[in-house]
């Protein structure tokens, strides 16, 4: 197990860090990360953009006012077909469909009034496809409401924040870009 204690860097420092860890550890393997807050936004980018993040075996536990533990767990990417039923997604609120694999497909489920911090998704072509509910979407400060039934289709360098209207899922796909 490696363990990294990234407190001590500056905070525009310590997601290239753990990223590049995360990178040279082996399948099967955790990256153990201590830091100063709860990493959730990095949680969430290692979720969409790192195929080989394992985001349901993530675990975080607060050990003390300024010491927050979190086991990013590393996976081997599969091949072959799939199948999943959204409905037995039970993470909250975001559940990988197919953990390890591209494009990141992910069921996302909010409650009315629950929202997702903004938050961009590099290098990506993101798909947010309402399949119940309502949502209202933030793309660059700028409000979109999605409905059941709608899908949106926006660069994932643009700052993105979800926010439930009533009890919704979505099913949001983060495409790799080609190299166009």
């Amino acid at each position: 197990m490696t363990e990294i204690d990234v407190r001590q860097l500056p905070p525009g420092e310590r997601h290239d860090r753990i990223r590049d860890e995360f990178a040279e550890l082996p399948p099967g393997e955790t990256l153990t990360i201590v830091n100063d807050h709860e990493p959730t936004p990095l949680y969430h980018e290692m979720a969409a953009e790192v195929p080989a993040f394992d985001a349901d075996g993530y675990a975080v536990e607060r050990e003390e006012a300024s010491r927050f533990v979190a086991e990013f767990p590393k996976v081997e990417p599969e091949s072959g077909a799939e199948t999943v039923r959204i409905t037995d997604l039970d993470r909250e609120p975001h559940a990988a469909a197919f953990p390890g694999r591209e494009p990141k497909t992910a069921r996302l489920s909010l409650d009315a009034g629950q929202s997702v911090p903004e938050h961009t998704h590099p290098d990506r072509t993101v798909l947010f496809h309402a399949l119940s509910g309502a949502f209202e979407v933030r793309l660059d400060g700028e409000a979109h409401a999605i409905d059941a039934g709608e899908i949106v289709r926006f660069d994932g360098e643009t700052a993105v924040e979800p926010t439930a209207t009533a009890d919704a899922t979505a099913l949001v796909v983060l495409a790799p870009k080609s190299g166009e």
